[in-house]
């Protein structure tokens, strides 16, 4: 038996963990995008992945059976959407019971059935993405940074697990609180961090070459010390919880950084993402999932500890 796509299998896997965050708002926003329910209350079936998808995930003689342990995957790997609104049920016996049902619908739910419809129709749009700055299509090929600016621009958007391994910075650029009032965090940082005014990179205007915006991202991860990123982020939300913030990390050996997009949207502590994604995700590294954009940009929908 062969064993298919070890790196496809492992990442879906995340799916199983209790996210750190997830962006509610998008998921259902990307889920109706994609799936197109009509009714809310009804049953659906959202699809099946394809007997290509299959071979390529679990390996060309993968029995039916094979199981890893997602809700989408187990079986003949189908989702069979469950009853959306409330229903009853009778049980006999000496006295009638009546029971009442409610559909579960969450965030981590509708996360597992938009990676199930990327599976069953655009698994050509997966992508595990490394902070080497490599990556790897569903089906397996290699991808540099490259391909992926030259791809994220096609719908539907890409469907990226990206696994980010301990050590790595992840550097506050700026945030909104949900009451107003935008910080620029990366200011605080570069301040703080530099004490001379003459030697603060700058970053470089539009039109400037790829090699200098490569060295600003450079200069910044080069000084990068996870307490005082956090200490930043935590100072910067003592008037309110935090409608989004953004972050940077480097991504390859030539000085690229991506953008991650986090709409905490009020709903989150700022510690989930100054202790948590920046303190600890330097220390023991974390996993995101979310939709690529041009120019190496991820709207984060969830994030998953290590």
């Amino acid at each position: 038996m062969t064993t298919g796509n070890s790196k496809a299998q492992q990442r879906l896997q995340w799916l199983l963990d209790a996210p750190l965050f997830v962006d509610e708002a998008l998921t259902a926003r990307l889920f109706d995008a994609l799936v197109r329910p009509s009714y809310e209350v009804q049953s659906r079936q959202v699809g099946e992945v394809s007997e290509d998808a299959r071979r390529r995930l679990l390996g060309g003689e993968a029995e039916a059976s094979y199981d890893l342990g997602l809700s989408f995957l187990t079986g003949a790997l189908k989702l069979r959407g469950q009853v959306s609104g409330e229903h009853e049920t009778s049980i006999k016996s000496t006295r009638s019971t009546t029971h009442t049902e409610i559909r579960v619908d969450t965030a981590g739910r509708r996360l597992e059935e938009i990676a199930l419809v990327y599976l069953s129709n655009h698994p050509d749009r997966i992508v595990f993405i490394d902070t080497d700055g490599t990556a790897t299509s569903f089906s397996g090929d290699r991808l540099t940074i490259a391909d992926l600016e030259s791809s994220a621009v096609n719908p539907p958007r890409m469907l990226a697990f990206v696994d980010i391994p301990a050590n790595t910075p992840i550097i506050p650029m700026a945030c909104e609180l949900e009451g107003g009032g935008t910080a620029l965090l990366y200011q605080k940082f570069i301040d703080t961090q530099w004490s001379d005014a003459s030697d603060k990179p700058v970053y470089p205007p539009d039109g400037a070459p790829n090699e200098e915006r490569r060295a600003y991202w450079l200069a910044l991860a080069e000084k990068f010390q996870s307490r005082i990123a956090m200490e930043i982020v935590e100072t910067s939300a003592t008037n309110g919880k935090l409608g989004w913030i953004d972050f940077r990390m480097p991504i390859g050996a030539a000085g690229d950084a991506m953008h991650l997009h986090l709409v905490a949207g009020g709903k989150y502590y700022t510690g989930v993402f100054a202790y948590n994604l920046v303190r600890r995700g330097f220390r023991q590294g974390v996993r995101l999932v979310g939709i690529l954009k041009a120019g190496m940009d991820l709207n984060v929908l969830a994030v998953f500890d290590k």
